[in-house]
């Protein structure tokens, strides 16, 4: 749900319109917004609404609308604590908010994003003017941050800047804050004059208007620019490209810390354009150093080049400033003492390009406070101390696009972008590659880059080659460091833990994390998250093509070792779990790390993960053709059909696995198989062919002492015979389930035995009994951080509460359940937890809200193939709908029909 002021005051939802109804509660909204998560007293709400005028019943009035404000948001979803009474008024907090991501975005400098937060003036609309103060501040806030961000644009470069500065100063001519900014813009553009004229009409109208003289600053800028003349230093700089695109927060970030003495250090991975960012910068600075901008190559990654020494690029630089080679002491102490006193009280700006290691820069720094230093490498450099450090990695892919368009002639290339995994070298030889074949189309680049095994051959042109800029990296690297970067492409999967890579090496986690975080240093990795780590898709194609066969060969039965046996986070690993069991020739590890990760993620909410594993699970146990495999192989299927929803599927499945336990007479399988058919054929209504499979079960899980099984068999029973009214029967059921549970201490079984019982205690009217227990299960989920358990618990709690006329509080149990099925995607307990909400919703007389849950009860139950939640979902809205005045017969009769067809009763029902 979305509110906004910044423009017309709005809550959306879906992106359609919530509220506010009517100009007085408009007015109230915006006022609780503009002190989001603070109590808004009601009478500075009296005031926003009357403006000084209330009528006698004005605090009534207020605390009404505020109540149906809060009812309008609630019922279009937002939670039950987004508008709440407190003390002297009312406190509202809003989740997404216009207003907060504007000043977030701000904050972070991404002063564009911020500003597009704005549609139109703020509080748009609303006419009261005890909010006119506010609409004002706001204005002038957002005036601020356009300065902010116009500035940064000036610093970098940016195009467009001095047409929008003249239609602010046009609309603002008093601010000089804009006047200035446009002065800035006109002389980098070269229109000294104009920016000249535009500090003369300034002037004038400061002394017209208001009777004053410019501020220090305008005055001080004024002078700079009247008296600028060409730097008397030499520029040796390359040429600034002039289709360089994007990083303008990092380019004003280099800009401030050279301004301010600050040296800077640019790192990132090969080919990501930290040459083309830092003349960019040094271009951008130039104006401020004028005894000279001097530039060195330090080759630390040149083809062909060895890094060049210290002494050599302290020779280049005494050169640069004026020093010939003849006079050029030969010591590297000597040299670099004569660089340091040559520069000494100078404004000069020093660019030490690709820097190999640290060594290489340490005796090129200067000495004095004037001189900035800008260096770059492939590595983090941590010598350079107090330095701005900035790591560049790839464009975004709006840049990325915009760069490759640039470099091809205006042709788009989004494709393409993505291909070239959005590095600039990359997408710079794709462009020259384009531009060269006038015959070939993107669509024939974006076919020939589609290919993973020959993408890197076809990125080369002119001399430049990305597989050798990273053969450049590879190559400073230590013997095991190679070794762990060509292990490392090994890895089918995308993002890896330390335990993978330690095991692709065969090395323990404390070595591994010592060599990734030498990568990592390299950029020849990434950590896209805290103790995870991946490679940029061209890197890993690269670290692919380097390992042979059978190095490659052993590392991969290591991680699928790893995989079977080892411990890690089936979460975490969830995508990389389903590529290794996708590989060719490996059925044996395949199937038994499909049965590990099934058990684990069956609750976890990562369908589709679940599934893929399931059935790469079954299909190498089908290749290997081992009965146990084959049926674990299929039971996991079951399971992930089971938790998706594909119930008609899950029967299918089960039927499969119970024929060819019962062919191989594993006895302890048959009663897992007869346990889960059971609880199938109860989804689909047929509770009495379910209580007989589970009767089935239970002997031959007594038979083989299967504990787990026989658990799972007496809960599911107790759910059949309380849907069939046999509650007596039921209630001996859930205490035998939860017995056994507590036995073989099986806590969280314990928590779902327990709200089952409570359930059931209510069915027979113990409802003191049945709060406590159901109470408990709920607490019991929550303390142990079991997700699934919560939700299970909430919703027979719910039921408990309907059943003791508590129907409020039993939405507020099946509302919080609904809230966690969201993120575990969880269809089954969903279709159920929304069934109890909408019965609380109907039972206080809210039957809007009430159709709403049951109709998403039913097309859930619709999807699945839930019958007995489809039946309950069609007559509870039926008879909602008919408490909202509309045709109701049909859904009361189609939902009647199908519980006689299951025998089902009332009380299971309501």
């Amino acid at each position: 749900m979305e509110f906004r002021v910044l423009g017309p005051v709005r809550v959306l939802g879906g992106g359609r319109p919530i509220g506010p109804s009517g100009p007085r509660q408009e007015r109230i909204l915006a006022a609780l917004l503009l002190d989001a998560g603070r109590v808004v007293p009601v009478s500075r709400l009296v005031d926003v609404v009357w403006d000084g005028e209330p009528p006698a019943t004005a605090v009534r009035q207020v605390r009404n609308l505020t109540t149906a404000l809060r009812r309008a948001l609630v019922a279009a979803g937002a939670g039950e604590g987004v508008l709440t009474a407190e003390g002297p008024g009312f406190a509202l907090r809003p989740g997404a908010f216009d207003l907060h991501a504007f000043e977030d975005l701000a904050a972070r400098g991404e002063y564009r994003a911020a500003l597009a937060c704005w549609r139109g003036p703020a509080l748009a609309g609303v006419d009261s003017a005890a909010l006119r103060p506010d609409a004002e501040r706001l204005a002038e806030r957002r005036l601020a941050v356009l300065e902010q961000c116009l500035a940064a644009e000036v610093d970098a470069g940016a195009d467009g800047t001095v047409a929008e500065l003249t239609a602010l100063v046009a609309a603002h001519p008093l601010r000089e804050g804009l006047v200035g900014l446009l002065m800035r813009a006109l002389h980098r553009a070269g229109r000294q004059a104009d920016a000249i004229d535009v500090y003369q009409r300034a002037k004038r109208r400061l002394a017209d208007e208001l009777g004053i003289a410019p501020g220090a600053p305008l005055r001080a800028l004024y002078d700079q620019l009247l008296h600028d003349e060409p730097a008397p230093g030499r520029c040796f700089l390359p040429y600034d490209v002039p289709d360089f695109t994007g990083r303008a927060a990092d380019v004003s970030r280099a800009l401030d810390a050279l301004r301010a003495g600050r040296p800077v250090v640019v790192d990132g991975m090969a080919g990501v354009g930290k040459t083309a960012f830092a003349v960019r910068v040094a271009h951008r600075a130039a104006g401020d150093f004028p005894d000279g901008q001097l530039f060195v190559d330090l080759h630390g990654h040149t083809p062909g080049r060895d890094p060049l020494p210290p002494e050599a690029a302290l020779s280049a630089l005494l050169t640069q400033t004026g020093v010939p080679a003849s006079r050029q002491p030969d010591g590297l102490d000597e040299r670099a003492a004569l660089w340091r006193s040559r520069v000494a009280g100078r404004r000069l700006l020093v660019v030490l390009d690709n820097a190999g290691s640290a060594s290489q820069v340490v005796a090129l720094l200067p000495g004095g406070p004037g001189v900035a230093v800008l260096v770059t490498g492939r590595r983090r450099l941590a010598a350079v101390d107090g330095a701005l450090s900035l790591s560049l990695d790839v464009l975004p892919p709006p840049d990325a696009e915009a760069l490759f368009a640039a470099a091809a002639g205006g042709r788009p290339g989004a494709g393409v972008a993505r291909l070239c995994g959005y590095l600039p070298l990359a997408l710079r030889i794709a462009a020259a590659r384009l531009q060269a074949r006038p015959l070939w189309t993107v669509d024939d680049l974006v076919a020939r880059l589609g290919s993973e095994r020959r993408r890197l051959g076809e990125l080369r042109a002119g001399g430049r080659d990305v597989a050798a800029a990273f053969a450049l990296s590879y190559r400073d690297l230590t013997p095991p460091q190679r070794r762990m970067f060509r292990v490392l492409g090994c890895h089918p999967g995308g993002g890896f833990a330390a335990a993978a890579a330690a095991a692709l090496y065969g090395t323990d986690v404390t070595e591994a994390e010592r060599l990734l975080e030498d990568l990592l240093d390299a950029h020849l990795l990434r950590q896209p998250a805290p103790h995870r780590y991946g490679f940029h898709d061209l890197i890993a194609e690269h670290a692919r093509e380097a390992a042979d066969a059978g190095e490659a060969a052993a590392a991969v039965v290591r991680l699928l070792d790893h995989y079977r046996d080892g411990e890690f986070s089936f979460v975490a690993e969830r995508a990389n779990l389903v590529a290794v069991t996708a590989l060719e020739g490996h059925d044996e590890h395949a199937w038994r790390i499909a049965d590990r990760a099934v058990a684990a993620l069956r609750e976890q909410g990562h369908r589709d993960e679940l599934t893929a594993l399931a059935r790469a699970g079954a299909r190498a146990a089908d290749r290997l053709g081992d009965p146990h495999a084959r049926q674990l192989g299929l039971a996991n299927l079951a399971t992930a059909h089971w938790e998706t929803g594909r119930l008609a599927e899950a029967a299918e499945t089960t039927t499969a696995r119970l024929r060819l336990v019962r062919e191989s007479g594993d006895r302890a399988a048959e009663a897992a198989a007869l346990a889960r058919l059971g609880a199938v054929h109860g989804m689909l209504g047929r509770y009495a062919d379910a209580v007989g499979h589970y009767r089935e079960a239970l002997v031959l899980a007594g038979e083989t002492s299967s504990h787990d099984v026989a658990c799972v068999a007496w809960g599911n029973l107790s759910n059949a015979q309380e849907m069939l009214g046999r509650y007596e029967e039921a209630l001996t059921s859930a205490a035998r389930a939860r017995a056994i549970r507590e036995e073989i201490g099986d806590a969280r079984g314990a928590i779902l035995a327990s709200a089952q019982l409570g359930l059931v205690l209510a069915r027979l009217g113990r409802l003191t009994e049945a709060r406590s227990t159901a109470e408990r299960a709920v607490r019991a989920a929550v303390e142990a951080g079991y997700a699934f358990g919560e939700a299970w618990s909430r919703i027979d709690f719910a039921e408990v509460l309907l059943a003791d006329g508590r129907p409020r509080d039993a939405r507020a149990q099946a509302e919080r359940a609904r809230a966690i099925l969201g993120r575990l995607n969880h269809p089954l307990l969903l279709t159920m937890a929304a069934n109890s909400s909408g019965a609380g919703a109907q039972a206080t007389g809210d039957p809007a809200a009430a159709s709403a849950a049951y109709r998403l009860a039913l097309a859930t139950a619709r999807r699945i193939g839930y019958r007995a939640q489809e039946a309950r979902a069609l007559v509870g809205l039926g008879v909602a709908e008919a408490a909202l005045g509309r045709d109701a017969e049909c859904h009361l009769r189609k939902g009647r029909a199908l519980q006689e067809e299951m025998g089902l009763t009332a009380a299971a029902m309501s």
